[in-house]
């Protein structure tokens, strides 16, 4: 994708970075949540994916320890889905977490053991990005949201 550009996040896309997540609500369907992400593009590291200078994904890194990264939060405009611009978003802040340290990476999505559907292509990005499921808990998102974490070495 050659018109493809990723770039860093400024306050300029808050108002955009509002509407992706607005665009994707069997992903982003918890208000409080969603005002955290957007909190979070402003706080962490983040990059925005823009396409034909149309914003239609963002990213951001989390920093846990100083080898241990964790993606935070990544959405890429449901019009745009499997078009290269998630795995563009994911190996910008790969390159980062690197640059910084990194060996490790994570990311917690819904486990697999609740059946939506959405949720299951998103376990399939990152396991065709290289991560590997290291455990299932229900203690950040209660059991009404059971998460699996997933992790890579960088």
């Amino acid at each position: 994708m050659s018109d493809l550009e990723i770039v860093s996040y400024a306050p300029c896309f808050l108002d955009d970075c509002r509407r992706l997540i607005d665009a994707l609500p069997d992903w982003f369907g918890i208000p409080e949540s969603n005002a955290s992400y957007l909190r979070s593009l402003s706080e962490l590291p983040a990059w925005v994916a823009l396409l034909e200078a149309r914003l239609v994904g963002a990213i951001v890194l989390a920093q846990h320890f100083l080898s241990s990264f964790e993606v935070h939060f990544l959405a890429v405009h449901p019009e745009h889905h499997r078009r290269g611009i998630g795995r563009a978003l994911l190996r910008t802040l790969e390159a980062e977490a690197r640059a910084r340290g990194g060996r490790w990476l994570r990311v917690q999505t819904l486990a697999p053991s609740d059946p939506d559907p959405f949720y299951a292509r998103t376990r399939g990005f990152y396991a065709a990005m290289g991560f590997d499921p290291l455990y299932e808990t229900t203690a950040p998102w209660g059991p009404e949201n059971p998460t699996v974490v997933l992790v890579k070495a960088l």
